[in-house]
């Protein structure tokens, strides 16, 4: 007896669906291959504590790198000047920095409750690129362009702060949740809120103790003998504390954005005693301009002004967001901030000169 036709086309349909599914699973394989690919060549020796080629940035001499390994400096230091600095620092940190440290609590810098459940997703989601100590030396690090970020010193690129500010919590925060674009550091939207912002408190708590022991080394080279950890620590929270920390936007509403005002945008840009742009930025924000190869970050490595053309901005493209890198600059770049060299009006006229060029550039 002879199978019927519409057997035959439910068996092509579910060996169709069996095909299909099969080739999803595949995909998945393989993209989750290439995920995590970087974490396990860890093993391999190739991390950013050992033969690690993107950490051999060179200042002025074929022995001054910048971003050399905390604990490599230390040994260096005490190869020179004898032993006891790493003692001494690991003790300081420990009793000003600690996760049990009465002193920090008392400060009132740090939201203690939310460190667990920080510390948790930041292993989960941060530790691969950033590192343990958030020294931007995870497995992943060498592979990635720009490097992620160390949050040892104390800097953050993107803030809503003065320039001698450290970045707000809400900075952080809208780090996290949007990502950097045409950078490797994704959004994390999806990541529930109060756990983002249980990671922002977690990275400040790591960048206080990083720039503490970062402090305590500069102080022990320059000064050639043992750091005073009470003083530094002081300076540390004092930087930190919310209490300190000068925001200078929000609280200019927006100009309107006409012809006029990228007519006057333009002139800035271009105005040699004014903003002075075009140096960096070439004449039409392409990032082509006379000095656009003689920059490096405050982390030793060489950066490139953006091409304001092509519309993608670190820190998100809408106005208020370019008015807050014009205002605040970025930290630890040649960026700097031009609150007060220029006019709220002025800085809002060059971000309307900025959405111009991307929109000239735009697909026809």
């Amino acid at each position: 007896m002879g199978i019927q036709p519409s057997n035959r086309s439910g068996r092509r349909q579910r060996a169709a669906r069996r095909g299909s599914a099969a080739l999803s699973g595949l995909f998945w394989l393989l993209a989750l291959a290439l995920f995590v690919a970087p974490f396990l060549r860890a093993r391999d020796d190739i991390g950013s504590y050992a033969n690690d080629f993107t950490r051999d940035t060179v200042a002025d001499s074929e022995t001054d790198k910048l971003d050399v390994p905390f604990a490599d400096d230390v040994a260096n230091y005490e190869r020179e000047f004898g032993p006891g600095l790493a003692a001494h620092i690991a003790a300081a940190s420990e009793h000003y920095f600690g996760l049990e440290s009465p002193w920090l609590r008392d400060t009132g810098s740090v939201e203690f409750l939310r460190i667990p459940s920080g510390q948790q997703n930041f292993e989960i989601h941060c530790v691969g690129c950033h590192g343990a100590i958030g020294d931007g030396g995870g497995p992943a690090a060498r592979y990635l362009k720009p490097r992620p970020r160390s949050f040892r010193k104390g800097l953050f690129k993107f803030t809503s702060t003065d320039a001698a500010s450290r970045p707000q919590r809400r900075d952080l925060f809208q780090t996290i949740t949007r990502g950097l674009a045409g950078s490797s550091m994704p959004e994390f939207r999806l990541v529930n809120e109060e756990k983002r912002w249980d990671l922002v408190e977690y990275v400040r708590w790591l960048a206080m103790k990083g720039e503490f022991e970062h402090m305590m080394l500069d102080d022990a080279w320059e000064n050639e003998e043992l750091p005073d950890a009470a003083e530094l620590s002081a300076i540390v929270v004092a930087r930190w504390h919310p209490a300190n920390l000068r925001p200078i936007f929000p609280g200019v509403n927006e100009t309107p954005n006409d012809a006029a005002s990228v007519e006057r945008g333009t002139r800035l840009f271009n105005a040699a005693a004014k903003g002075s742009c075009y140096s960096c930025h070439g004449e039409r924000g392409k990032g082509d301009g006379p000095t656009a190869l003689d920059y490096e970050d405050d982390w030793g490595y060489p950066i490139r002004p953006r091409d304001l053309s092509a519309g993608t901005f670190r820190a998100g493209a809408e106005g208020v967001d370019l008015y807050r890198t014009i205002a605040a600059g970025i930290k630890g770049t040649p960026m700097g901030s031009f609150e007060g060299a220029l006019t709220p009006q002025e800085i809002w006229d060059l971000v309307h000169f900025i959405q111009s060029l991307s929109k000239q550039e735009s697909p026809k």
